[in-house]
């Protein structure tokens, strides 16, 4: 890949400008909820949770939009309406104020900061959809590895710390977070310039072919199937039903692995004793996981790989269940391990399944339903989780061991469908 300068040149501009998106992602969508709850607190927990949770599940259908926009007119274009949408929350946060050094939610627009909440962590998620079918076109052999530098800015963040950001604002910026979001507005549209003039929609646009190789990739002459053909390809069904059920395990896991640890964070006469440095550590545990993924989903299988990921949110479910009463360096390192094998690996593992299974002219067409899809099961776990948490936590983490069982023989079925089908 490396040996051909113009291909390093396009592979280095996807792999930091993504890498940039995800952190800036990460930023908006999990520092927001934080700032948010510092610093405009004339607003209730219920007024600024209420359009965060409508924009995760608005996502559903604009990523269905989203996905047919690439299929239709490239991923740059897609790419750049949904970096505009970011923006706009970030401004729309700006313009509501409602916060605490200016006067409270007396001198906000509430109506204004509602939908700047939903738009943001909605833009996000179609930002990162975006970004995963930029990569699904320009590598094949490399795809996983170009998938983990992508999707590196989440864990990177996570590494920094939502509360590093609230630090932040509280002593820089004297409690008021309208700088932050401006910046981020700017930032934001300095990547959409870099994506409309310095990058490409495919590698043929640019005279090239994936991973820098001499000669178009073999295999790819007839274009996208139809729908009516590609809904009678179970491999088809085989990913939805692995994405779906591995994302709303992963997204359950993550969600109350953090609240568990921050629940222990509270007292506790040592370091050890506390969350921060557990979930400090899952975070930078996740950054090497995330690309040992994506080697794995490159070198041996993808499928295969996000079966592994499966068994690792298993382990993860199992260590929740059995919660100890004290975080200690025993209890507290499986945690951090598997927490950071489901954080760093779960976005890389379901992309280049879609990649792998239906290659680069198939994967837009079959991503208008995979990705929809998990996103929707993703954002499904607040709700469940409210419904079957509380005193009874053990039917919360039955019905999360169940989905990644489901995951998992997806995920292996699959491996033999796929392999069966290429032999042939």
């Amino acid at each position: 890949m490396f040996s051909n300068r113009k291909f390093t040149y396009y592979a280095l501009t996807v792999c930091l400008t993504g890498l940039v998106y995800t952190f800036l992602c990460a930023a908006l969508d999990e520092g927001t909820v934080r700032l948010v709850r510092a610093f405009a607190t004339g607003w209730s927990a219920e007024e600024i949770s209420l359009p965060m949770t409508v924009g995760r599940f608005a996502a559903v259908p604009l990523a269905v939009v989203c996905c047919r926009a690439i299929d239709r007119s490239g991923v740059r274009a897609s790419l750049i309406v949904c970096t505009a949408l970011a923006a706009l929350g970030c401004l729309g946060l700006v313009c509501a104020n409602g916060l605490d050094v200016c006067g409270g939610a007396v001198s906000g627009r509430y109506g204004l900061f509602a939908l700047s909440l939903a738009l943001i962590p909605c833009a996000c998620t179609l930002i990162r959809l975006s970004l995963a079918a930029l990569c699904i076109q320009w590598f094949i052999r490399f795809r996983g590895r170009a998938l983990a530098v992508v999707f590196l800015g989440g864990p990177l963040f996570s590494a920094v710390g939502a509360a590093a950001l609230v630090n932040f604002v509280a002593v820089a910026l004297g409690g008021d977070y309208r700088p932050f979001y401006l910046g981020a507005a700017v930032l934001l549209a300095l990547l959409a310039l870099i994506v409309r003039y310095l990058l490409r929609d495919r590698p043929e646009d640019a005279g090239l072919y994936p991973d820098g190789d001499g000669r178009a990739p073999a295999g790819e002459g007839e274009g996208p199937a139809p729908p009516a053909k590609l809904a009678r390809d179970g491999r088809l069904w085989l990913v939805l039903l692995a994405a779906c059920a591995l994302a709303f395990a992963a997204a359950g896991t993550l969600e109350f692995l953090e609240g568990r640890l921050l629940a222990k964070g509270g007292g506790g006469p040592t370091l050890l004793n506390r969350a921060a440095p557990w979930l400090a550590l899952g975070a930078i545990l996740s950054i090497p996981a995330g690309y040992i993924a994506g080697w794995l989903g490159d070198r041996v299988s993808a499928a295969g790989t996000a079966a592994l990921l499966g068994l690792a949110d298993l382990a993860a479910i199992a260590l929740l269940w059995r919660f100890p009463k004290e975080v200690d360096l025993i209890t507290g390192l499986p945690l951090a391990l598997t927490g950071a094998i489901v954080t760093g690996g779960t976005p890389v593992v379901l992309a280049a399944c879609v990649g792998r299974v239906f290659g680069r002219t198939g994967a837009p067409r079959a991503g208008q339903l995979i990705y929809p899809a998990a996103v929707l099961a993703a954002a499904l776990t607040g709700p469940v989780g409210a419904a079957l948490g509380g005193g009874a936590r053990a039917r919360l983490y039955a019905v999360l061991a169940a989905a990644a069982c489901v995951g998992v023989l997806a995920c292996l079925v699959l491996l033999a469908v796929d392999r069966k089908k290429r032999d042939e």
